[in-house]
């Protein structure tokens, strides 16, 4: 056999292949048994098509923010703004984007990334530099009222000084010796924790060994998810259900990767939507039926919207003008 005949049994081969594997998908989705959804696909759209109710659209929150990862979103319900921080992924910056009342995005802020970042009250906290941004729209950074920057105090001095700036104080933070120096820096083979006192709108800082405190269980501004599990989807409830599924190809046993047509509430209205989902048609124990569910829904208290997020993409939700 010569090197044509062979390729021509290669190519012949491949075209087979391709011929059987369009055939089989053709009639495995033929032979599974479930209703037409012709009429679903009219009634229920997806996101990226852009949905509207009766009442109420379903828009994008954010428009050109490719390869940029987002918090879950800060309320701060005495300025009626929503905060959310964006990641943007190799690049040296975090990003700040503020929604007003009305659910617009009416500024945003970027600072050099730092892994101290966060926002912890109405402020904007680095290891080395404060924000007054959400307070005041200012978008400089300001440099902390220093005490003992170079921590020669003694112990006792800085114990006393602890005690007089946390009684003064309307909040305290703490950064913990080994994110707050570079590795070679004495302060941090010596464990010199940092404590920073808002006082006066400044924020004030301390340096001092076993200061740091575990701040992870203090309330954060935070916007909850109201949707709190998978489970939530089986059946109807006052906020989104799956109303039906469309089966598309079998993982595995009772497994399945489809379209899932859910129903989503919104005071009196119901918004459509149509998504890829997978589904354990008969879930054991601790399986969830519907595994990938990957959606959020926040309901600022106060405000005239909603929002609602899949696959950290986020989407408001606003009556129709």
């Amino acid at each position: 056999m010569n090197i044509y005949q062979k390729n021509g049994l290669i190519v012949l081969s491949l075209i087979i292949g391709f011929v059987i594997s369009i055939a089989y998908g053709y009639c495995f989705r033929n032979f599974i048994n479930q209703p037409s959804f012709t009429a679903k696909d009219v009634e229920y759209k997806m996101l990226s098509e852009g949905i509207k109710s009766d009442k109420y659209s379903v828009s994008p929150l954010f428009k050109n923010v490719y390869g940029i990862t987002l918090s879950a979103p800060y309320y701060f319900h005495e300025r009626k703004n929503v905060i959310f921080i964006g990641n943007h992924g190799d690049k040296s910056e975090h990003s700040f984007y503020k929604i007003d009342s009305l659910g617009n995005l009416v500024d945003s802020i970027r600072f050099s990334k730092d892994h101290s970042t966060t926002i912890f009250g109405e402020y904007i906290l680095q290891n080395t530099a404060f924000s007054s941004w959400i307070v005041d729209g200012d978008t400089t950074r300001k440099t902390y009222v220093e005490f003992n920057a170079d921590a020669d105090w003694t112990e006792l001095k800085v114990e006393a000084e602890f005690d007089r700036l946390k009684q003064k104080a309307k909040d305290v933070f703490y950064f913990k010796y080994e994110r707050l120096w570079d590795y070679n820096d004495p302060r941090k083979e010596s464990k010199i924790d940092k404590a920073v006192f808002l006082i006066d709108g400044k924020w004030h800082a301390l340096y001092g060994k076993n200061l740091y405190v575990n701040l992870d269980d203090l309330p954060d501004n935070a916007l909850p998810n109201l949707m709190f599990s998978n489970n939530s989807l089986d059946k109807p409830n006052p906020i989104a259900y799956v109303a039906d599924f469309q089966k598309i190809n079998r993982v595995k046993k009772n497994e399945w990767l489809g379209f899932a047509y859910i129903n989503l509430f919104y005071k009196t209205d119901t918004i459509k939507i149509k998504t890829k989902m997978a589904q354990n048609e008969k879930p054991k124990n601790t399986q969830e039926k519907y595994p990938t569910y990957n959606m959020a829904y926040y309901k600022p208290e106060g405000l005239p919207y909603v929002i609602f997020a899949q696959d950290y993409v986020y989407y408001i939700i606003k009556t129709r003008k």
